[in-house]
């Protein structure tokens, strides 16, 4: 456990300071229905107002016959996008909804000509692994055959923040092994990776809140319930598990330097590497979790959305050369 209270950067303290309705305590089974019914979006209007991008709601029919609510946005009047993100919202298995960090899918839709759609995944723990992953898995599909179907091959990009992030991270991997759609990239932000929760930021972080050791815990012990700590968690629910992380897509990962998924973010990046492909990693100094989504204005906050979209322009832009098989098969 710390022995005394991070030192956040001055900026996201002074905002924390000012706002007490943010939770400052580990995370508790009996506290996912209050968190379900604090963590929402504002709904689709404020994704479209004052944005000139188009809304498309519809559906995904997943594996097991359920029907999963979809959101997509587009640019308005594009015709060709420059490629297309497969988004995951965060919420730590057990809550959130599709359009939670969807506002930040809207700026990049309508500044890079973009589509992005986010579905609804069913949350642990009434729907536990392999539900939420295999409900994303099913949307992306559709997704893919749907942006081939409209605009031809332009790049398929995963996209996800926390939970979000390694329900993305396991999408690559399922997609990979089981010859799915093919990705351009993975950008997995503050990315929940390891079912352990033993790392040294998690040890470092514990009864904090702000999404501490404990709390990770609560969303873990949901999504796994008694399969947790034993051979039978698939590397897909848990990447970190996954010894083979070669053939994957171009991988951006950040995460903040005082948060609980600091060391196994860092230690994927360096696996990744290691395995041929290409990674960028930021570790952004004096960050929480889920810093820029909490507060979208402050300064390190606008550094991480900019660094981003950034990779994300690189990453079109390698579809846009005179040879883009060239490109691909160059990676």
């Amino acid at each position: 456990m710390s022995q005394k209270p991070p030192r956040y950067d001055r900026e996201l303290q002074s905002m924390l300071d000012s706002s007490p309705e943010i939770g400052r305590v580990p995370l508790q089974p009996e506290g996912i229905t209050e968190l379900r019914e604090q963590f929402r979006s504002p709904g689709a209007e404020a994704l479209t107002d004052g944005r000139e991008v188009d809304l498309q709601e519809s559906s995904v029919l997943s594996r097991d016959g359920t029907s999963l609510l979809a959101t997509t946005l587009t640019k308005k009047g594009s015709t060709r996008p420059r490629a297309a993100l497969f988004h995951i919202h965060s919420g730590g298995m057990i809550a959130g909804d599709r359009l939670i960090g969807m506002d930040l899918m809207a700026d990049w839709v309508e500044a890079e000509n973009l589509v992005c759609m986010s579905v609804g995944y069913r949350l642990a723990p009434e729907y536990p692994d392999p539900t939420p992953l295999n409900d994303c898995y099913d949307g992306f599909v559709s997704f893919a055959k749907d942006v081939s179907d409209k605009h031809g091959d332009i790049p398929l990009i995963a996209v996800g923040m926390s939970a979000g992030g390694g329900l993305a991270a396991g999408l690559a991997l399922m997609s990979r092994d089981r010859g799915g759609p093919v990705l351009a990239g993975q950008l997995l932000m503050c990315p929940m990776l390891d079912e352990s929760n033993d790392t040294a930021s998690s040890r470092q972080f514990s009864q904090l809140g702000l999404w501490d050791r404990e709390s990770n815990d609560t969303g873990w012990n949901a999504l796994l319930g008694s399969r947790r700590h034993t051979s039978e968690v698939s590397p897909y629910a848990s990447p970190s598990l996954e010894k083979n992380l070669s053939g994957l897509p171009p991988s951006y990962l950040d995460v903040g330097a005082l948060e609980v998924f600091r060391s196994e973010v860092v230690e994927y990046a360096e696996r990744l590497a290691s395995s041929d492909v290409t990674v960028e990693l930021h570790l952004w100094a004096g960050a929480f979790h889920g810093f820029d989504l909490t507060f979208p204005s402050a300064h390190v906050s606008q550094l991480a959305i900019s660094s981003r979209k950034m990779w994300l322009d690189r990453i079109c832009l390698l579809y846009t050369s005179p040879s883009p098989r060239d490109q691909r098969g160059s990676r």
